[in-house]
């Protein structure tokens, strides 16, 4: 078996450990195929390479990988989170991208999933970096993230509408996100209804 074989074989591992963690946080167990359809769409939108497309897209899908260490007790909590559960919710980004730095040919994958929590206004973890020292996969990837999270139904609350959903991008556009990149993204969402059911599609 070549190294690109083995490669594959583990990038095929790590999926179907983010599937797993889809499964225990969303109902549909489809949020991160869904996060990587937005992510990619508007990637296209803002004219990133095709390798930059590509990566984005595989970030998107394991970007919740570094959750597996957390209980579902915590993921499913319906009360406030504690300052310790916020501790540990905090880590999962660097997790994940400690665990996708070991695929070797994916560069840009371990920098865009650690920087996904943050925020545009350097509010964000796990770094506090702000504005475009955000890589803009992870600029993007936050946005679809936070979208498809409030549009889905969690073990904990019930879906938000399309419309509550935009409405509170809206409201946090040059705070917690890059406004170009919401108004891209805005538009890709209110043009182009995603499939209920999405397969990895590289």
């Amino acid at each position: 078996m070549t190294n690109k074989e083995k490669q594959e074989l583990w990038l095929q591992f790590l999926i179907s450990i983010s599937k797993f963690v889809d499964c225990r946080v969303s109902k549909s167990g489809e949020h991160s195929m869904k996060v990587a359809h937005w992510a990619k769409t508007t990637a296209r939108k803002l004219e990133m390479s095709d390798d930059e497309v590509d990566n984005l897209y595989l970030a998107s899908i394991l970007h919740d990988i570094g959750k597996i260490g957390i209980s579902e007790e915590v993921l499913r909590k319906r009360s406030v989170l504690s300052e310790d559960d916020w501790v540990l919710i905090k880590m999962h980004p660097m997790i994940g991208s400690n665990i996708v730095s070991s695929i070797n040919g994916y560069p840009s994958l371990a920098p865009t999933i650690c920087a996904h929590q943050e925020k545009y206004d350097g509010t964000g973890y796990p770094n506090g970096i702000s504005g475009r020292n955000i890589p803009l996969g992870a600029r993007i990837l936050g946005i679809a993230d936070a979208y498809q999270a409030m549009t889905e139904d969690r073990y904990y609350r019930q879906a938000r509408t399309h419309e509550e959903a935009i409405a509170e991008l809206h409201k946090v556009k040059g705070t917690q996100f890059d406004p170009q990149v919401v108004d891209v993204f805005l538009d890709v969402v209110n043009s182009e209804p995603v499939s209920l059911s999405l397969q990895p599609s590289f």
